[in-house]
């Protein structure tokens, strides 16, 4: 391809002087030297300098000589003749318009920011068959203009079109805009910044402002990317800095409030985290677990919020929380590095106590307790040494408390080893002492006693005085059991009891003690004969207790009868035939006997057979609790004068669903049928049509004119103008053919249809309380209630065809079934808080029987004692042991239901010759 080459200015003689500059094999034509006569034309022209993009103003700007260009739309790419380029319409270059070069070399022209098409400089010369690219002829585009002042750069000249290079035409020279036009060229912050700081209140500082606002948010939306990667709280803290710079320049646009709720949810979350760091410290903290590295990752976080945006207010709390944790955790240690530098031990380990759990994890917690320990220890050494055992054992107990190790276990060991045996052999030889008191006041049994009294240690120290006094206590108890015997011939009182029951255990001591047969069966013959008088007086209280009204009596007439029965007297059939006559009533008044009884207060049918249900759900709930109850059911029978002890008495109070309808009729429309419309984009595309004949016409009349003129070139540009207008009309004729002319259109017709709602409510409610039966004592009321709303709406009457797409609807709820689902939610309920009522019941037990022993009713209260015994949790301690007292005291029961059973007393082997009781 041939080189191409421009017009220049040149010197020849006359108005018409002419040059001419021939480059390759292409000459260019030749023009006036002083260029033909165009319009001054002002442009700004961007470029990229030396120190980077820059401008200069221009006046009288001509490419080529000329003020126009020609326009080679569609042939970018390919190579261009002379026919060709001959035939390119002329554009003219104005205000508003702006010529670039790309960097595919290509001249684009357009106005404003709208898309620019392709020009090549006009006065291209071909020589021969030469062609040439659209961007080889815009090397030849020759920029003449004259500088208005220094450009940004200093440049004082036009700068060649280079590729990038940018022409935007004005109507005068525009300081203000040129800078604006290097701002966006340059398109960095810096540039703008420039631009804003040298032109603050300009035309474009809107612009401007928009712009800049937009890259501090790029900025800070690459910034919050990178944070995302990196958890690196300078990446977070550099987005919100963008943020507020955006905001400085354009509060509150879209992008900055969009860019602040990603910088708010990225601290939300790292509040979040905080706080469920300082929560699992203070759980640790709590729990007596490792667990300082939460507080150490609270920290961290706090810190880096507050690195962010130090007054981010979701935080807050947990700043304070971790502060105050932080703090308490420095005090203390603090305090306590301070009294291991005093040797105050123990006021170290009480300060550092609620942090000893860290100490694997802090160093300073840990030297705290290892100098305590250590301190205990040799203290413990020490004492161990000089022989003070008490002391000792307290300080090893003391290191031990601060750390568990075999060292200070084994001399724990030792020292309590040897402080029982000192003590062993003091409290041995104070009773020795006492022992030979009570004999040389010749009162063998208490000489005896206060020797086996002492525990097996002490007694291994004086086995040899037991032994010595053994055959005296042996003759003694006998003597004194004969003395009973003789006292009380029969049982009148508690006092009776307790003495003759003294000589029951005098002639068992002596049974077991004698080592002849002979004097064994003497001591079992008279124990049997103790044991017919106690088991006879026993069974008289028990039957004087069982008869009492309305089994008010049976516990304690129950105790009675296990007394009677455990020394297995010759009364002993008579006993348990007691026992079995009683055994129903005691069944009914050892346990939390209730009877459920639930009424149905409707009149509905829906509830029918609802109270039923209630009741056996509450009695099935009672017998799988695990609590001491028996349940009686309505319906079931007891033995007469066995009432259970207390009633649920529960009722249903509402028991219904209810759907009351409202019926609204809604507007719509429907199709009823269809019929034919003439076609309104066919009328559209059949006016383009008409116009574009019309335009046809118009060129064709210009053509002829120009014919009659006989001028070539308006001839030329007229026959490009009727082949253009004959294209338009074939491509708009084409585009008519391919619409129909009218189309098919719905008949709407407007119609209503039914709406209904259904309102539904769903209602439980349930009524109980529990009554005291056998103190004629009303209960509270417990109410269970139960509400639930839904709405449901139908559809009907609805047009098949409706336009709004509109369907029928009626599926109504299984209305029983909703009520079915609401019946067990209040089923549960009821029963939950029968059990809670259920369980309040023993202590209620203890409080009227307390009453009843304020009063005065020792056998009224000493039912109810038993009765809450039986029943009463293991735990209750204090209530169990007031009652445990009372009994031992006023009745001396010595065994109680519902605590450890005390070993049966002995059974003489005389009663194998006895009658016994049919099983």
């Amino acid at each position: 391809m041939a080189s191409v080459g421009f017009m220049c200015p040149g010197q020849v003689s006359g108005n018409s002087l002419r040059a001419c500059l021939a480059v390759g094999v292409v000459a260019v034509g030749c023009f006036t030297a002083a260029w033909a006569k165009e319009p001054s034309l002002a442009a700004i022209e961007l470029f990229d300098g030396a120190s980077g993009p820059a401008y200069v103003q221009l006046t009288d700007v001509l490419i080529n000589g000329k003020a126009e260009l020609r326009s080679c739309a569609g042939a970018e790419t390919g190579s261009i003749e002379k026919s060709a380029y001959s035939k390119f319409p002329k554009t003219g270059l104005g205000a508003g318009g702006v010529l670039e070069r790309g960097a595919d070399g290509v001249l684009r022209y357009g106005q404003g920011d709208g898309p620019g098409t392709c020009v090549v400089p006009d006065n291209i010369k071909f020589e021969h068959n030469a062609s040439f690219t659209a961007a080889v002829m815009a090397d030849s585009a020759d920029l003449r203009a004259r500088a208005v002042a220094p450009g940004s750069d200093g440049s004082a000249v036009a700068q060649p079109l280079k590729n990038g290079v940018k022409l935007v035409f004005v109507a005068a020279p525009d300081a203000e805009r040129a800078e604006y036009l290097l701002a966006q060229r340059i398109g960095t912050i810096t540039g703008w910044q420039n631009y804003l700081a040298k032109c603050p209140g300009s035309p474009h500082t809107d612009d401007a402002r928009k712009v800049l606002a937009g890259l501090y948010v790029d900025a800070g939306e690459k910034a919050i990317g990178a944070y995302q990667k990196s958890s690196t709280y300078a990446d977070l803290k550099a987005a919100r800095e963008q943020m507020k710079l955006a905001h400085d320049v354009l509060p509150n646009s879209q992008d900055e409030i969009k860019l602040a709720g990603e910088i708010k949810s990225s601290l939300d979350a790292l509040a979040l985290k905080a706080e469920s760091e300082i929560e699992a410290y203070n759980a640790a903290l709590k729990s007596g677990t490792a667990g300082f590295v939460h507080l150490q990752n609270a920290g961290g976080l706090v810190d880096g919020i507050n690195q962010v945006d130090p007054t981010f207010a979701p935080a807050q709390k947990t700043r304070n929380d971790v502060a105050q944790a932080r703090d308490a955790y420095e005090s203390m240690v603090h305090s306590a590095e301070t009294a291991v530098d005093a040797r105050q031990w123990d006021e170290a380990v009480r300060l550092i106590q609620p942090y000893r759990q860290f100490a694997g994890e802090q160093r300073r917690v840990a030297k705290v307790l290892e100098s305590a320990y250590a301190a205990y220890l040799a203290q413990g050494q020490q004492l161990e040494d000089s022989k003070d055992w008490q002391n000792a054992i307290v300080s090893f107990q003391n290191a031990l408390k601060v750390k568990d190790s075999p060292e200070a276990r084994t001399d724990l060991a030792t020292a309590q080893k040897e402080l029982n045996s000192l003590q062993d052999q003091a409290a041995a030889n104070a009773a020795l002492e006492k022992s030979k008191e009570y004999e040389l006041q010749r009162d063998i049994i208490p000489a005896y006693e206060v020797l086996t009294a002492l525990p097996e240690p002490q007694r291994l120290i004086v086995k040899d005085e037991i032994a010595r006094l053994e055959p005296g206590y042996i003759t003694a108890a006998s003597q004194r059991a004969k003395e009973i015997a003789g006292a009380y011939p029969a049982i009148k009182g508690i006092g009776d009891e307790k003495a003759v029951e003294n000589g029951y255990v005098y002639l068992q001591r002596a049974y077991d003690l004698s080592a002849v047969d002979k004097d064994k069966e003497a001591f079992l013959l008279r124990m049997q004969n103790l044991a017919d008088e106690l088991s006879a007086w026993f069974l008289e209280r028990a039957e004087h207790s069982l008869q009492k009204p309305m089994g008010s009596g049976t516990e304690l007439g129950w105790a009675y009868l296990k007394e009677a029965e455990s020394y297995k007297a010759s009364n002993l059939e008579a006993v348990r035939d007691q026992m079995k006559m009683a055994d129903p009533a005691h069944e009914m008044h050892s346990r939390l006997s209730v009877r459920v009884q639930f009424r149905d207060q409707t009149s509905q049918r829906q509830s029918e057979g609802f109270a039923s249900q209630m009741e056996s759900a509450i009695a099935a709930g009672l017998d799988t609790s695990g609590m001491p109850v028996k349940v009686i059911r309505s319906g079931d029978t007891v033995r007469e004068g066995v009432e259970p002890d207390f009633l649920i008495a529960g009722d249903v109070l509402e028991h219904h669903i209810s759907a009351p309808p409202t019926v609204e009729s809604i507007d719509s429309k429907y199709i009823a049928g269809v019929h034919e419309v003439q076609s309104e984009e066919w009328n559209k595309a059949n006016r383009v049509a008409d116009s574009t004949l019309e335009q046809l016409h118009t060129a064709q009349a210009e053509l002829q004119g120009a014919k009659t003129k006989g001028k070539k070139k308006e001839i030329e540009d007229a026959e490009r103008q009727v082949a253009t207008a004959q294209k338009n009309l074939d491509d708009a004729r084409a585009k008519l053919d391919s619409i129909p002319k009218s189309k098919t259109e719905d008949i709407i017709r407007p119609y209503t249809y039914k709406k209904t709602t259904y309102d539904v409510l769903n209602r439980v409610v349930l009524q109980f309380r529990i009554d005291d039966v056998f103190n004629n004592q009303k209960g509270e009321p417990t109410l269970v209630s139960k509400e639930d709303k839904k709405k449901f709406v139908t559809l009907t009457d609805v047009s098949a065809s409706d336009v709004n797409g509109v369907k029928t609807e009626y599926t109504l709820p299984d209305f029983p079934e909703l009520l079915n689902e609401l019946d067990n939610k209040a089923r549960e309920e009821l029963i939950a808080k029968v059990h809670e009522k259920i369980q309040e019941l023993p202590h209620k037990i203890y409080e009227v029987a307390r009453q009843k022993e304020q009063e005065g009713y020792t056998d009224d209260a000493g039912e109810g004692y038993m009765r809450y015994l039986s029943v009463a949790p293991a735990d209750q301690l204090e209530e169990r042991a007031r009652a445990e007292k009372f009994l031992r005291e006023q009745f001396n029961f010595q065994v109680f239901p519902g605590a450890a059973r005390e070993p049966l007393r002995h059974t003489p082997p005389l009663e194998q010759g006895m009658a016994q009781p049919a099983e």
